[in-house]
């Protein structure tokens, strides 16, 4: 173990620790090792199949601990989930630092493009090496002498963006068009190359950020945890998926800083905020973000499909969907379920778990109170109703990133005020919920999006006229009527700097909608779609 283990290995419930003002190093080898932790929206079977964790701090069943870390920094070395908290009670952890010796997220800035000849000077915290023309990417080497992780640059499970430091901007780009028919390694990070695409665009000045899509492991996870405090943490790189809380009740973030090191444009590889299946309050409060290939924060539940019933015996057997969510623990005793209709989205009945067996990595066999005579079977869901959380967001800086803003499906009140989104790839807020793509659950009640600044959002190659504001339910019956999410309120947020001339909104299936008091410094529009009353009163366009 190493020195960082060795305090936590035997911490005990009420303790106070702060650490030494230093640097510990986490190697996977010297870590704490767990395994069943499997994580919502992350690896498939294949790619993590026992939920193996390596963390450089592990908690679990603790209460009543407060972790000061007296601006401490956890460097990992390979691929790390450098927190793990399983079944802990009244937490706080603050003042810490965690960074990546080598970030799996790799960067090289183009010096030279012409007809297809490149020249290309790769960040210097990364590892490559150039082999048959190809371009690799490479871990630290570990004990046994082999790189923690190796990857060529172009196959199929590594995927590209394109970063404008002039203009923050990014694009996409396909990996099959970085190959090479002649490549050469000069030097101190200079590579130079000719493409096999002459074609392809890649201009002087542009950085080319490339990442694994294999979600083996994630910036931290905190399961079935209740009240858990993070402050005044800085977080400079996570690989695979960022901060996740699974089934937590009361989260709070608050003062952190998820921002890129000096010298590198990316903080994380996917998500900042991840929470699935909460309850409670999650508070995100003075934090700030930028850098990441996906969204800041995504808030939602999980809907598994009933594949199975039982009535004789009072049991239903349901299913994870996706294939990057599964295996995880997603009821408990006296949880109150929603079924689902699975082309509407409407709630029609409900239950209450009396007891849950894991029967694979997929498929969980419930006894339950009640089995509504309708569910047409194979299709439609439910929804844990227990595990909806309210959601607030204040005070907080988002972007420039090539993702969204927040993501929230969940009928607890959600309250976003006082925050900035500028540059972001899509909308600032987007609710929708569905059963059918990603499974992510649930209805909306009760949403307030009020004193926030929108600047140039849907800054990336979308289309014209994408909207800051969208509401969308993956509605699949098409004569649909019926209002899925319930109230939203826009009000006394500045809408400035639109991409296309004009700020879009665009809302589905959704009853009471308040677009009031804004400023916006062009045009507004909205495209509606099975709505009930829209009132835009008091608004202000320049």
């Amino acid at each position: 173990m190493n020195r960082l283990s060795e305090i936590f290995r035997n911490i005990k419930n009420g303790d106070a620790v702060t650490l030494e003002k230093a640097v510990y190093d986490v190697k996977p080898e010297d870590s704490f090792v767990q395994t069943g932790y499997y994580c919502s929206n992350s690896a498939k079977k294949d790619e993590n199949p026992d939920g193996t964790r390596f963390s450089a701090i592990f908690l679990k069943d603790k209460k009543n601990l407060v972790i000061d870390g007296n601006g401490a920094e956890i460097i990992v070395h390979g691929k790390m989930t450098p927190l793990l908290f399983d079944a802990c009670e009244s937490i706080t952890i603050k003042n810490l630092t965690i960074d990546y010796a080598v970030p799996t997220m790799t960067e090289f800035t183009v010096l030279e493009s012409e007809g297809g000849r490149i020249k290309i000077r790769i960040n210097p915290e990364c590892i490559y090496s150039v082999r048959d023309n190809t371009l690799f990417w490479h871990g630290e080497t570990a004990a046994d002498g082999s790189p923690y992780w190796e990857s060529a640059c172009n196959v199929q499970k590594r995927y590209f963006k394109v970063y404008n430091p002039e203009t923050e901007a990014t694009r996409n780009f396909d990996r099959n068009n970085l190959t090479f028919c002649k490549l050469i390694d000069r030097g101190d990070g200079i590579v130079e190359g000719t493409l096999a695409d002459t074609e392809t665009e890649m201009n002087k000045g542009e950085i080319f950020q490339t990442r694994s899509i294999v979600r083996d492991q994630v910036g931290s996870m905190f399961l079935r945890c209740k009240n858990l405090t993070l402050e005044n943490l800085r977080i400079k790189f996570m690989h695979g998926l960022g901060m996740v809380s699974q089934y937590c009740e009361n989260v709070t973030f608050r003062n952190c800083d998820f921002t890129p090191a000096e010298g590198r444009t990316i903080a994380s590889t996917a998500d900042f905020f991840q929470f699935s299946g909460c309850r409670g309050d999650i508070v995100i409060d003075s934090c700030k973000a930028r850098g990441a290939q996906d969204d800041f924060i995504n808030v939602h539940g999980t809907h598994l499909r009933i594949v199975d019933i039982d009535r004789g015996n009072g049991t239903m057997t349901v299913r994870f969907m996706h294939p990057e969510t599964w295996g995880f623990q997603a009821y408990a005793e006296g949880d109150v379920l929603d079924f689902i209709r699975w082309d509407t989205l409407i709630p029609y009945g409900s239950c209450r778990v009396l007891s849950f067996e894991r029967l694979d990595d997929t498929d969980i066999r419930l006894t339950v109170d009640n089995i509504p005579e309708e569910i047409e079977l194979d299709r439609d869901v439910v929804e844990n109703a227990t595990y909806t959380p309210e959601l607030y967001v204040r005070n907080c800086y988002f972007g420039p990133t090539s993702g969204r803003g927040i993501l929230c499906t969940t009928r607890g009140k959600i309250v976003i005020e006082n925050n900035h989104f500028r540059k972001l790839w899509g909308p600032a807020l987007l609710i929708e919920d569905d059963c059918n793509f990603w499974f992510e659950s649930g209805y909306t009640t009760d949403i307030t999006f009020r004193n926030n600044v929108v600047e140039s959002c849907n800054f990336g190659n979308t289309w014209e006229g994408a909207p800051v504001i969208q509401v969308t339910p993956k509605i699949m019956k098409a004569d649909s009527r019926e209002f899925v999410h319930k109230s939203l309120t826009v009000t006394g947020n500045r809408f400035i700097k639109p991409m296309w001339g004009r700020h879009t909104f665009v809302l589905e299936y959704i009853d009471s909608i308040q677009i009031t008091n804004n400023f916006f410094d062009a045009p507004f529009e909205i495209f509606e779609k099975v709505t009930g009353s829209i009132d835009t009163a008091g608004n202000v366009t320049e």
